[in-house]
Parts: structure tokens; sequence; C-alpha cells
């Protein structure tokens, strides 16, 4: 009886002892820790936070589809956005209180920096709320931190494919000299390192930045990256505004957690009225994070963002006090979500193991618990009231980024761009949300486009009809010499010689069919160069060597027998042409031509939108074409001062047919007067190539055309009138009297 009846007590107490473990089983704990801040002299916005942090706790808590029979617990500390209170206070909870499983926060950078330095040496994992340092992103200094605000280098995708998405290859950088922004520029440097786009300056200021604005634009910067705080945004925007840098074709480009109106706020010590502070922004483009889910679907909860936000306001423990920082409740909701979907995953993983210990069983000392946890936080990927949440790149997840734009005064939302859809982020424009000023799509530079110089139709043609009418004339004179050669006005004046004359007019109006501008082999080079060289020194060698030969008969005062034939003047005028050539040989050998490509700065046309036409032109160059030029130059001024000298020596011989002095006078009248003119024009015009062209042309078939013309034309007119050819002399006491066609004075024998 005692037995049984000892058997029915420890039955009792063995059916008690269950029923107590069956009702903790039921009721198992999962502890975490926030950090709100609720005083102090930072950001105060931790009543707003924990309206959203009790929906979640109770939302997670009634969800039979998560952390089933587990209950979720949230303790807090008021952390007052201070590091020194914050990291005091979590060491005093740690050791007073039980094990807690994560905690969250800060809801300020300075708190997690410095909270998350140290809390991993409790094996726990750490999940912030709203913080967004760039510095957070280091894993060896903060090995065990997550968060689900997007920090400021996570914006610089979204900013790298905006320039991709208006052509924008060109960007500069400004930033505050403080690592909070140094880590936000270095890594937009690094990731636009071996792609098509280029920075051209890098700047960073420490107080005033007028300087380093004032370098932006000596670097020509259209795309401006910025990092700084919102008050030295505005000193930046009036540097700007001070040095000209601004309007349609700047673009800058601030972070969004800058006030609503920054640039127009504050502004006692900036130096710029609101009205310049406008101009400055306008067009500025503002990326940020977004608070909220945009996109109108259901998340993890079963709520969309309207709906939280509904609930949200309508919450009792929700006061008006809590409007101005209740920006931050989608993410603290989405914040304790993410942790028990952490948790989550932990349990099955560590019933999957056959793990001695459950969840709430943790301890500090449980270092393989928390990497299971810290694991299983990596690979969360959810939506959330406040977005897609995935984790793919160490403590910072990939959230949807928001697009603003100042317009009209207003900044304005333009799109958004999916950086949760990594690797393959896009945007998504809000159709005709960007108002362009005239429609223009502001460019990354001044678009140059470089157009060559080339000697239009409508000169070049008329200058080869006046050169081919040219070369007819002569041609029309040759003949009239091969015709009239027995004729005694046309015999006295050396019909051989005239062929080599009209040759020599026919070099020089050849040279004008060659375009040296759009020269593409130096063939064409020496070939111009040659052309005139040759015509004009057999030319003018040709008329010179003849009048030379009436200078040797008439200024013969000892009236001996004087014979001088075609053949020896020829050789003249070959050996002119002898030198002339030798001289373009040792050109063409020692400093041969080269195309070279010249551009005309001095011709740069604006076309619209930013976009500029710079002139160029295919030039020939020699290296030392300045010496070999002065060497022909001296040679073919030789020849004139020596045929001016025979001109006017010979002055006095009366015979029209046999003298030609008065003709050659003339003839460098004409020349000297023409040169005179196409040098002095080509040194002013030296990059006006073709005018260039036109005038040197011009000079040339006038040059040519006079000597022609002045030399043939009386020619014909004695022959026509059978002008008589008796030769006298005034200076030098010698007369001779005409005779009959068929003879001739000893004086004149040999002129024919």
């Amino acid at each position: 009886m005692r037995l049984q009846t000892m058997d029915s007590k420890v039955r009792m107490k063995i059916y008690l002892i269950l029923l107590i473990v069956g009702s903790n089983e039921g009721n198992r704990e999962l502890r975490l820790l926030g950090m709100l801040p609720k005083t102090g002299s930072g950001w105060v916005g931790g009543d707003s936070c924990q309206v959203a942090v009790r929906m979640a706790l109770d939302d997670i808590n009634n969800n039979k589809n998560i952390l089933t029979d587990y209950n979720l617990t949230y303790d807090w500390y008021d952390s007052k956005c201070d590091p020194g209170t914050s990291v005091y206070q979590m060491f005093e909870i740690f050791h007073e209180n039980p094990p807690y499983h994560m905690l969250l926060g800060g809801g300020c950078s300075i708190t997690s920096e410095a909270t998350s330095q140290v809390s991993y040496l409790w094996n726990i994992t750490q999940f912030s709320y709203g913080s967004s340092s760039p510095i957070l992103s280091d894993r060896k200094r903060f090995p065990r931190f997550f968060r689900i605000a997007l920090p400021d280098q996570k914006l610089n995708p979204a900013r790298i494919d905006l320039m991709r998405t208006f052509n924008w290859k060109k960007v500069a950088t400004i930033n505050q000299a403080l690592e909070f922004f140094s880590v936000v520029i270095d890594d937009f440097v690094q990731r636009v390192q071996g792609t098509e786009i280029t920075i051209i300056s890098q700047e960073i200021f420490v107080n005033d930045p007028l300087t380093r604005v004032q370098n932006l634009k000596t670097h020509d910067a259209r795309i401006i990256m910025t990092a700084m705080y919102e008050h030295k945004a505005r000193d930046v925007l009036c540097a700007a505004y001070k040095v000209g840098l601004y309007g349609p074709k700047i673009v800058w480009v601030f972070v969004g957690w800058f006030s609503s109106f920054f640039w127009r706020i504050n502004l006692e010590n900036v130096g710029c009225t609101v009205q310049e502070m406008d101009l400055a922004a306008e067009g500025s483009f503002i990326t940020g994070p977004v608070y909220q889910n945009p996109i109108e679907e259901r998340g993890v909860a079963n709520l969309t963002a309207k709906e939280f936000d509904a609930l949200y306001h309508s919450h009792s423990t929700y006061l008006p006090a809590y409007k101005s920082n209740d920006f931050v409740a989608h993410q603290c909701y989405d914040n304790i979500w993410v942790s028990a979907i952490a948790f989550n995953c932990t349990i099955k993983r560590m019933a999957e193991i056959g793990h001695p210990k459950t969840l709430d069983m943790f301890e500090y000392a449980d270092r393989d618990i928390n990497d299971i946890i810290f694991e299983c936080m990596g690979n969360t990927s959810m939506t959330g009231v406040s977005g897609q949440i995935v984790f793919t790149e160490g403590a910072d997840p990939n959230r949807i980024v928001k697009m603003e734009r100042i317009q009209g005064g207003t900044r304005e939302l333009i799109g958004h761009y999916r950086q949760d859809k990594f690797p393959n982020g896009y945007f998504e424009w809000i159709e005709d949300s960007i108002k362009w000023k005239d429609g223009n799509i502001p460019r990354d530079s001044t678009l140059v486009t470089q157009r060559e110089v080339k000697i239009p139709l409508t000169l070049y043609i008329p200058v080869c009809v006046l050169s081919a009418i040219g070369i007819c004339l002569a041609i029309s004179f040759f003949a009239f010499n091969i015709i009239y050669r027995q004729n005694r006005n046309v015999k006295l004046s050396s019909p051989n010689i005239n062929n080599i004359i009209l040759l020599g007019c026919v070099l020089c109006y050849s040279s004008v069919f060659v375009q040296t501008t759009e020269a593409d082999s130096s063939v064409t080079c020496l070939t111009r160069k040659l052309l005139f060289s040759l015509g004009f020194t057999v030319t003018f060698g040709g008329l010179f060597s003849k009048t030379w030969r009436v200078y040797r008969i008439f200024t013969n005062k000892k009236l001996l027998k004087r014979t001088i034939k075609d053949y020896q003047l020829l050789a003249i005028v070959g050996g002119l042409v002898g030198v002339v050539l030798m001289v373009m040989i040792l050109w063409a050998i020692i400093a041969p031509h080269t195309i070279i490509v010249n551009y005309l700065d001095k011709q740069v046309y604006l076309i619209g939108n930013d976009a500029e036409v710079h002139l160029f032109v295919r030039v020939c160059h020699s290296e030392y074409s300045s010496y070999f030029g002065w060497v022909l130059y001296i040679i073919q001024g030789a020849l004139l001062s020596f045929g001016a000298f025979l001109a006017w020596e010979t002055r006095h011989v009366k015979i029209q047919a046999l003298n030609d002095s008065h003709q050659i006078g003339l003839c460098l009248y004409n020349v000297v007067i023409l040169s005179a003119v196409g040098l002095t024009l080509s040194l002013l015009l030296a990059d006006q190539e073709v005018m260039m062209y036109g005038i040197t042309s011009g000079c040339l078939i006038i040059g040519t055309t006079l000597t022609q013309v002045v030399i043939f034309i009386p020619k014909i007119h004695a022959v026509y009138h059978k002008v008589d050819t008796n030769i006298t002399t005034m200076s030098t006491g010698v007369a001779a009297t005409s005779m009959n066609n068929d003879s001739r004075t000893h004086e004149n024998e040999g002129v024919s």
C-alpha cells in the first residue's frame, strides 16, 4: 500500500516536473538589447523607434511561422548618442543581466563605432538600425557588426550608373578632410578604376573650400561628386557661385541625409544670399537611402509601407512629438524582423548539427552559437516595410536608393535605383520628372569635334580655272613664237629664250593645282615648292639672261665683235636651275618633309549645347625649312637684283624688239609689290590656311600673267604694226643702222 502510495507520489512529482518543463519550453526567451537615444545633445529619435520596436515584437511573437516555442524580448538603454555613455552602460548591463543574444543599435554612428569595437568580445552580434558611417564597413575594426542603414559609400554604385546613364565619363570629387568622407571618395575612386570613367580632379578641404572649388573650375569639371557635412556643402555652393562654377553645364551630386532645403538655411556666415544659393544649387542631384519601401508590396510581415504608416501613427504609444523623427520607424521595425529571421535560421542550423544547447541557453562563452547567428545574419534576405534588405558585402545591405534633383528651387523625386537587385542594379525613373534646361543634357566636358580645314571648291575651282587660263595664254604666246619665229621683231627678241620663259610661267601656274593643306604625302609638299622655285628661276633666269646679252653687246665701248649664242644663254638658265635643284635635293635628303596636324587654337566655333568645333589642318613640315627656304629666297633675290641692274644699264637701247629693260623694270615692280603683299599677309594670317592659299595663289597668278603680258604683248604689237627695228644707243656712243632682213651689223651679229 505504501509502495503504491509512494509510487503514486513519484508519478505525481514526475508529472509536475514534466508540466513545468513543458511550460518553460513554450516560453524560451531570446533576449535583445537595444540602444535608443532619447536624451542628450545629439539625435534623439529613440522614442520614435521604440514604437516600431513594440509593433515588431507583437507581430513576431504572435506569428506561428517564426520562432516557434520562443519568445522574443527587448530591453533598452538611453545611449544619448554619446560613445562613452553607450559603452559604459553596455558593460554594466552585460555584467548585471542575463546574456543577450544580440545588441541592436545604435541610432548614431559614433555610438555604434564605440560599442561594436568591443561588443564582439562577448561573442555577440551587433545590428544597427540607423548608423550610416562609412567607417563601420571595416570588418577588421568592427568584426561582428551589421546594419540596416545604407552607408554613404553604398551610394557610389548608383552614382556611377547615373554617370553611365547620361554618358558622363569625366568626373571630379571634392570632400571634407575627415575620415568619414575620405572613405566615401576612396571607395568611389576604387570603383571607377579600370572603367571608362576618368577622374580629372580630386579636391580636399579643411575649412574654406574656395581655392579647391577654383581648382575644379580650372580643370573644367562639370560632374562633381561631394562628401561633406551639410554646413560645408553650403560653403562649397557659395564658393561655386563666386567663381562661376554653376549653371546648366554643372552637376553637383550630394548625399540625401541633408535637410530638405539645406542650401537655403543657416546662411548667416556663408556669404551668399538665398537667390545666389538657388542659382548655385539648381540642377544638383541628391542620392540617398529610402527609409520606407517606395514599392507597394507586402513583405515578410504581410504589411505594405502605407499600411505600416497607418498602424504606426495610430499605435497607442505614439505621440505627435515623435513626428520629427518618425522617418526611422520603418528601419526600426525591420531591424527586429531581420534579427528574428536570423534567430530562426540559427535554431534550425543548431538542430541540424545536433548542438547540445538550444538558442535560449546561449551564454557569452558560446562562440560557436554566435558564429551561427553571424552567418545566418549575413545570409538574410527579406522584403520589409523599409524595402528589400539583402546582405552581400560585409556589414552593409543593398537597399533601394532614392534619386532627387533640385529643380526650380525645390527637391523633387525623379526615381529610384534598385541596388537591392545586386549585382544587376538599375534605375526606375519617374517619367518626365527630370527637367533639363532647354532640353539639353549637360555634358561632362565641352564636346570637342575636330574638323579638317580644306580648300573650299568655291575657291579652289576659280583659282584652278584662272591658272588654266594662264597656261592657255602661255601656250598661245608659244604658238606665236613658233609661227613668227622668222619675223625680225620676234627673232631679235630671242624666241628660244622666250619659250623658256613661257615654260617657267607654266610651272608657276601648275603649282597652284597642288593643295598642301590636304597633303597626305611628303611628295605633295616637295612638288609645290619645286614647281614654284623652278618656275620662278626659269622665268626670270631666261628673261634676265637675254637682257644680259643686250647688256654685253651694247655696253661694248671698244666696238669689238661679240657673238653670244642662245645655247650660252640656256647654259646660264641651266646653271641657275641646277643651283635650285641642288638646294631642293639637299633639302629632301637632310630635312625631308613630313605631314603634321596643326591645330588652329584661335579658330574655335561654338555650335550649341556646350559643343565646340576645333579646326585643324594637315601641313608640310621640315625640320630646317627656314634655313633652306632662306637659301632659295637669297637666290631668287639675287636674281631679281641682277635683273634690276641689267634693266637699268640697258635702259637707253631704244629698239623695242631687242631690249626688254623697260618690261623687266615693270615685271620687277610687280613681283616686288606682290611678294611684299603676299609675305606680309602670310605672316598676319599664319593660321588662316584657306585665306593663305587664296592670297598666295592670287599673287602668283597675277604676277605670272603680268610677266607674260608685259613681255609678249609689245612683241605681238610690233609684229602686227611692223615697228621699226633700228638699233640706237645714247649712253655708249655706239650706233648702228638697220639693214635689210637678210643682213646684220657686226654689232648685232649673233643676236638671234
